[in-house]
């Protein structure tokens, strides 16, 4: 099998999600969590590339009637399921916002408090660096002020 780099790509956004497992149950991938689909995709006879994934029935309704990439999903239409073209050159932000979503609304509360504990973990990380310069800017600058009040005291 060659190697499909959005496939790639999809496959690492959803496997980072907390009990994410790939599955090929007809013949195309779809991810689950806890043993429930929550995303899948697969490529067209045109080489276009789909991914099933679900949302509010609400928000199906608006996605479907004011953007053309969107179509009611075919066997899980009735509880939200939409298809979803990616196009070639996908927003991939996008995307993974719509698979999160999926996931938040499929997976069971351990597993979205797992991912809750993630983002704050990751947050968490990202602030550290940069509290740290802070404080090691703001010891700099007390030493500074200290040295100038003594050249002062000292002339």
């Amino acid at each position: 099998m060659t190697s499909d780099p959005m496939h790639d790509r999809l496959l690492a956004i959803t496997l980072k999600l907390p009990g994410a497992t790939e599955d090929w149950p007809w013949g195309s991938i779809h991810c689950k969590v806890d043993g429930k689909i929550f995303v899948g995709w697969s490529r067209d006879d045109d080489g276009e590339m789909w991914i099933g994934i679900r949302t509010t029935l609400d928000r199906q309704a608006i996605l479907v009637a004011c953007d053309p990439r969107f179509a009611v999903a075919k066997y899980v239409g009735k509880y939200g399921g939409i298809d979803m073209k990616i196009g070639a050159q996908p927003d991939w932000a996008e995307v993974e916002h719509f698979i999160v979503e999926s996931y938040h609304l499929i997976a069971p509360k351990k597993r979205l408090a797992e991912l809750d504990a993630q983002s704050a973990e990751r947050t968490a990380r990202r602030a550290r660096p940069r509290t740290a310069a802070k404080a090691v800017a703001k010891t700099a600058r007390k030493k500074v002020v200290r040295k100038s009040r003594r050249s002062h005291e000292t002339s």
